[in-house]
């Protein structure tokens, strides 16, 4: 998949403890499904020696990174936590979790207290811009 520099891609993981079924589960994502279009998506059901119960979804979602206007000061890093903060929000999970490293590039949500605040049992988000992964291919280049 290609991406745009304007594009934030977002991992988001969503575990339904208390869902007995697939359809049960199926029918509560479909709304956020819906909404969020990912590009991919996974389902399937927690192995049953795992540290999850219930059923599991991975989400590939694309976001625009905000323009510059948006944020006031504009820098890569608040734009990210702009668009990654009205995720969390729409997920039902705290903003304020939202660790971005320092260049903006990338960043992470990771829901303290489970999944009890997300209707969707919306558990973590990871973040990466365009720029990230221009890093990560300038540092495998240099490396070979």
């Amino acid at each position: 998949m290609r991406f745009s520099p304007d594009d934030v891609v977002c991992r988001v993981a969503c575990n339904l403890e208390r869902v007995h079924t697939a359809e049960a589960a199926m029918r509560a994502w479909l709304p956020l499904v819906s909404e969020l279009q990912p590009v991919a998506a996974a389902f399937e059901a927690a192995p049953p020696d795992g540290l999850r119960r219930g059923f599991l979804a991975d989400l590939l979602v694309v976001l625009p990174l905000p323009k510059d206007g948006t944020t006031g000061a504009g820098n890569t890093r608040s734009r990210l936590l702009t668009a990654v903060g009205a995720l969390a929000a729409r997920l039902g999970l705290d903003p304020a979790d939202c660790a971005i490293d320092e260049d903006g590039t990338g960043g992470a949500l990771n829901a303290k207290g489970g999944t009890d605040g997300s209707p969707y049992g919306a558990h973590l988000i990871l973040a990466l811009t365009a720029l990230s992964s221009r890093s990560c291919r300038e540092v495998t280049s240099s490396a070979l």
